[in-house]
């Protein structure tokens, strides 16, 4: 199991890996005609987006957090 004190490089590492991994499926499926490309192409698109997803979501998810805790309430 993976320490506490790396929760939130876990958490980035895995929304990064899902959400570019469906993203870029769909891209590619909007993209291209053929399934069999889609799936070819796929892992390619996959890797590049997680490439850029990652680094990003470090930086972007500590900022949504604050902007969400100073927009909703507590009851």
């Amino acid at each position: 199991m993976i320490p506490r004190k790396f929760q939130f490089h876990t958490f980035s590492f895995l929304m990064s890996l899902l959400m570019s991994g469906v993203m870029s499926l769909a891209m590619l499926s909007i993209e291209l005609a053929a399934f069999i490309d889609v799936i070819t192409q796929w892992p390619r698109a996959w890797g590049i987006s997680m490439l850029v997803a990652f680094p990003v979501s470090i930086v972007i998810v500590p900022i949504t957090q604050k902007l969400v805790s100073r927009i909703v309430v507590s009851e």
